[in-house]
Parts: structure tokens; C-alpha cells; sequence
């Protein structure tokens, strides 16, 4: 294909890689590039989170469970155990993550819709309880923390300055974006978008929807411990009200939910407009109401996005080439 087709067909991509490059040193700013980085992580998970929840229709409120995971088993391994690098503890976090993948999903895949969504809330309850009663290993709920670390180290996941650590998160939410496209465009994908049009339908067809809904929970479900591993490093601590919390989970769906389900760069449109607006409202807003003031006007706000775009914010791009990119089930 001509380079000028290219860019004219992915021009919005294009600018938004460009932008995403030069950010960091355009922006002289510790806390703005760190906001920067909040945006690619819940990206991210948000892209993990859209395999099972957009593309299956499977609303799952356990993805705080996967990220705590990653981020327990890597803080731990390298804290407690000789600082064990975190590109090491990815596989042993990623490896737990699928077998608790298996433990919620064998028996809340026998239940469909809302009975689903309190069962995984129910499971994010009891191992953040979990991780809260077996304080001697977990810290409790006051969690683990590293020490004081200086120098960089890629093999290691710590630099004095935030930019290396930005381009590590906007790398991995690429591999993310390039992880949903296959599935979308690949067996899973097609199975996963027949399930969701009619269940019994296409396991008349001869389609298992059991185990098709139970390995894209897998697969997210390592993706969300994979995230968990890099946001535990760049954050310096984990905590059950941090990172197993319910808030956690709701922030991650959010990011898909109001970007576009089901849509390979919904998520990250999700999080460029739900992450600021967060913080933003906290920031100007958090003198009003004892501190809630930020809180109801991101809930205002995400109200007014979903009556005007039930299809999710990248529906506003329609005419433009990111529809070519969005793909998906959002338009259904």
C-alpha cells in the first residue's frame, strides 16, 4: 500500500502516536506525564477488560482480582525474595492469573447476565478479603511498599525520571491494541461476537460458549496481571483498597464502556477522556463537599456521555478514519 493511502487512511493514529512521542518533552511536567501514564494503564486494562466484556458481552466485575495478582505476586517476589526482576515475576503472575481465571470462570460461566456480574463481584470481595486477613504475607491492609530505590534500571522497572517509564506504558498499550486486534480478527473473536448476537443460537451451531467465554477470560485475565505487574512498579506500593478494590474494577470497564465496547481503540478514547476528567475534578473541585465535589461531577459527566453516545465516545468519529480502526460490535 502507497504511504500516502497509509496516512490518509490512519492519519487520527498517525497524530496520536506522534503526540504520544513528543509528549513528555513538550510537557515539563513530572505530575502531567504521570497523568499521561494513568491514561495508557487503565487503556490497558480496559483492552483486557474489552476481550471478555466487549466482544463476549460478559460483564465481569473481577478485574481488580487479576491486576492485584500481578501486582502481589511481583512487589513480593521482589521485595521479600532477593529482588527478583519484574520482567521474571511476569510469568509466574501471569501463570496465577490464568489458574484464577479458571477457578471464577468454571462456575460463573454457568450463569448468564446480571447473576454473572454478582458473582464476580462476589469473588473481587472474597480475595480482597483474602489478601486483607493473611496479613503476614500481604502486609494487611496497609499493603507493601518498595524502599528507596535510585538509578535507572530498565531490568528493574525504576528510573529517576517518569519518561522512560511513560514509553514502557504506551509500549505495552500498543501490544494491547495489537492483542485485541487479532482475537477480533481470529477465531475467538468470531465465536465470541456469535455468543454474544445469540448464545443459544450459536451453540446450537456447535459453538461451546463455556469454554470460548472461559478462554478470553483467561487470556484477559493474564493481560490484566501483566498491567498489574508495570502499574505496581511505577506506583512504588500495592494495597487491597488500591488495587483489589471494587473501584478498581468499576474504573476498568468504565474506560470500555463509555470509549466503545467491543471496539479495539474504544478503550483507549475511554481513558484519554475518563482519566483526565478525574483528575481534573478532583484537582479543582476537591475543597467542595468535603472532597466529593470531584467525585459527582465525573459521575455527571460520564452520565451525559452515555445519554448522548450510548455507543461510546469513539462514535463521535464515525467519519473519520478511527472508525476504520474502532472495528467491532459497537455499531450493533
Amino acid at each position: 500500500m502507497p504511504l500516502t493511502k497509509i496516512v490518509k487512511n490512519h492519519w487520527v493514529l498517525i497524530a496520536f502516536l506522534a503526540a504520544c512521542l513528543i509528549y513528555p518533552f513538550v510537557i515539563d511536567s513530572r505530575y502531567l506525564t504521570r497523568v499521561a501514564m494513568e491514561v495508557f494503564f487503565f487503556a490497558a486494562m480496559g483492552n483486557a477488560w474489552n476481550i471478555i466484556g466487549g466482544y463476549g458481552r460478559q460483564t465481569s466485575w473481577a478485574s481488580s482480582t487479576f491486576v492485584a495478582v500481578g501486582a502481589y505476586t511481583s512487589i513480593l517476589l521482589f521485595v521479600r525474595y532477593g529482588g527478583i526482576s519484574p520482567w521474571i515475576s511476569i510469568f509466574p503472575a501471569m501463570a496465577l492469573a490464568a489458574v484464577m481465571a479458571v477457578i471464577i470462570g468454571l462456575p460463573c460461566f454457568r450463569m448468564r447476565g446480571v447473576y454473572f456480574a454478582i458473582a464476580t463481584i462476589a469473588c473481587t470481595t472474597i480475595f480482597r478479603q483474602l489478601l486483607i486477613y493473611f496479613a503476614d504475607f500481604t502486609g494487611g491492609s496497609l499493603g507493601v511498599a518498595f524502599m528507596i530505590r535510585r538509578g535507572d534500571s530498565l531490568w528493574n522497572l525504576h528510573f529517576d525520571s517518569a519518561i522512560p517509564f511513560y514509553f514502557v506504558a504506551l509500549v505495552w498499550l500498543l501490544v494491547t491494541v495489537g492483542i485485541v486486534t487479532y482475537i477480533e480478527r481470529n477465531r475467538l473473536g468470531h465465536y465470541l461476537r456469535a455468543i454474544c448476537d445469540d448464545q443459544d443460537a450459536a451453540e446450537s451451531l456447535g459453538i461451546k460458549s463455556s469454554r470460548v467465554k472461559l478462554i478470553a477470560f483467561i487470556v484477559s485475565a493474564m493481560m490484566l496481571s501483566f498491567t498489574g505487574v508495570l502499574y505496581v512498579f511505577q506506583l512504588g506500593f500495592v494495597d487491597p483498597n488500591t488495587f483489589a478494590s471494587h473501584d478498581m474494577s468499576v474504573r476498568i470497564a468504565i474506560v470500555a464502556i463509555l470509549g466503545g465496547m467491543g471496539t479495539k481503540w474504544g478503550p483507549t478514547v475511554g481513558a484519554l477522556v475518563t482519566v483526565p476528567l478525574l483528575e481534573l475534578s478532583n484537582a479543582y473541585l476537591q475543597h467542595i463537599g468535603g472532597g466529593g465535589a470531584g467525585w459527582v461531577m465525573y459521575g455527571l459527566l460520564i452520565i451525559v456521555i452515555v445519554l448522548f453516545k450510548p455507543n461510546g465516545i469513539i462514535s463521535i468519529f464515525d467519519n473519520f478514519s478511527l472508525k476504520k480502526l474502532g472495528g467491532g460490535v459497537s455499531g450493533r
